[in-house]
């Protein structure tokens, strides 16, 4: 029954992580290396029109982030029909920072940053 109890809260735990890409060793402000311990976490909710776009954004999400980061309310940023509100994607990614004022500055304006984010 423990290892049971293990296993599940692991899985809990798993399905909240920011995202399936590796943390940043790049800091995208300043382009210098990246101080793990300095972070913050990006995260982009918009509407699409159908499942099959949610699936196709779910499947490969970071090949659509720059039609996440320029979403027009009411529009579908995959297919450009007319977005359902009931169906939505969420593009989230935990990015790492090389001081705070770098991370000042993506949090003041983090569509504007979070295309610079590399590995």
């Amino acid at each position: 029954m423990k290892h049971i109890l293990i296993a599940a809260a692991f899985g809990v735990l798993a399905s909240f992580s920011y995202s399936a890409e590796p943390l940043n060793t790049v800091c995208p402000i300043s382009g210098k290396p990246a101080n793990p311990s300095i972070t913050s976490t990006y995260t982009k909710t918009v509407a699409v029109c159908c499942n099959r776009c949610k699936a196709q954004f779910n499947a490969t999400p970071k090949a659509y982030l720059n039609n996440i980061v320029n979403a027009v309310t009411g529009q579908c940023p995959l297919s450009k029909k007319k977005a359902d509100p009931s169906v939505t994607v969420n593009y989230t990614r935990q990015v790492a920072f090389a001081d705070a004022a770098s991370k000042t500055a993506f949090d003041a304006a983090p569509d504007k940053h979070i295309k610079e984010v590399r590995q």
